[in-house]
């Protein structure tokens, strides 16, 4: 019964066969020429990338892959017109497409020119403008024009300037995000209560913005650590410096540091003093430490007490500074031109200028200069 009733009957039947085969075709018409169209853009869009910015076809087919599963309609072409009109040439354009596919399916007038001309009137332009642009995807592409514009003048009352702000972005572009603003907003306060002045809180953002924009229940962490494993008081000038340290720093990455020290010999308080003295010793590759380590303290004697209280002999470059240094210095002893017990650290702390100065311009004899000369470009080849 109940089929009978749901079976389509004479004309009805024979209409909604008529409606579905017209409809059917219809669907295939316009599914074709939306193919045909999609096909056409894949097309262009691979010999532009192939033609004029250098990528190679697979590059480019993988590219344009990227941009034709978007769901967006913007038109790539129009983009690309749009970045040549913008001043940038066809390296940056590369640059920016290779690293951001979807910004080809943005639309120019909404999206695009609001917020590169917001960029372009900061100061930024060229590759200055690609390297922010390609830095943070959601820039160009999903971040508001309301909020990059208060990103941008929330970091100009902290910098006081334009070029700083361009200067803060460049070294962190995920300053231009509401989310980072309100990490330094908190960090700021805190480290405000701590007694840090505005002048010290710029400096962080321009030299390592990422004291500022780690986690806030982090940075306090790390201060505490600072202050309780290794007595630097907050009134320390050196207080401000073992912050930027530990916090750009995984906790990890201190502690192996750390055991390295102690694979030598080092106690807790040679440590707590190198610390203390230079917490920048800490950020020395684990290789170049124990290379520093073994040179001054398996050949030539040196004690961790000595090492903690001249931590900057770590820090000098044993190919550029110190082995051509003490190579002259073996030499000037041989001439007896040089007493035997001369101070290791009053020869290798001096900038190169007031070292050849002191002690090598110092003995009037062209021989000596030619000696140091030599040694240097010893050093420089040698590997």
């Amino acid at each position: 019964m109940a089929a009978r009733l749901f079976r389509p009957h004479g004309h009805c039947a024979a209409v909604g066969q008529l409606f579905f085969i017209y409809n059917s075709k219809f669907l295939f018409q316009y599914s074709t020429i939306a193919d045909k169209t999609a096909c056409d853009q894949t097309h262009f869009l691979v010999n532009y990338l192939v033609n004029s910015l250098g990528f190679s076809r697979g590059e480019a087919i993988s590219t344009s892959t990227k941009v034709t599963r978007s769901k967006s309609t913007g038109n790539p072409q129009s983009v690309l017109n749009f970045f040549e009109k913008s001043g940038l040439d066809k390296t940056h354009i590369g640059k920016i497409v290779s690293a951001v596919p979807k910004l080809l399916v943005c639309d120019v007038d909404k999206t695009l020119k609001p917020k590169l001309d917001i960029l372009q009137q900061l100061g930024l332009s060229g590759s200055d403008l690609v390297k922010v642009i390609t830095g943070s995807v959601s820039i160009l592409k999903s971040l508001e024009v309301s909020d990059l514009e208060f990103c941008i003048s929330y970091l100009r009352k902290i910098l006081g300037s334009d070029e700083y702000v361009v200067k803060a972005i460049k070294k962190r572009t995920c300053l231009l995000s509401v989310k980072a603003c309100e990490r330094v907003r908190i960090n700021m306060l805190f480290f405000q209560s701590i007694g840090f002045t505005d002048d010290d809180i710029k400096k962080f953002i321009l030299q390592n913005p990422y004291t500022l924009l780690a986690s806030p229940e982090v940075v306090e962490e790390k201060v505490h650590r600072l202050e309780n494993e290794f007595n630097i008081s907050r009134a320390s000038g050196l207080f401000i410096h073992g912050v930027d340290v530990f916090i750009s720093m995984k906790e990890s990455t201190v502690d192996t540091k750390l055991g390295v020290l102690r694979d030598y010999g080092w106690s807790k308080w040679d440590i707590i003093k190198l610390v203390q003295l230079l917490p920048y010793c800490l950020r020395l590759s684990e290789e170049k430490l124990r290379a520093a380590l073994d040179f001054y303290m398996v050949q030539l004697g040196l004690k961790p007490a000595y090492l903690a209280s001249h931590p900057t002999l770590l820090m000098f470059s044993m190919k550029k500074r110190v082995l051509p240094r003490l190579e002259f210095m073996r030499s000037l002893v041989e001439k007896k031109l040089c007493d035997e017990d001369y101070n290791l650290y009053t020869v290798l702390l001096p900038s190169e200028q007031k070292f050849y100065q002191a002690y090598v311009l110092a003995h009037k004899m062209p021989d000596v200069c030619e000696l140091y000369n030599n040694i240097q470009q010893h050093e420089k080849y040698k590997k």
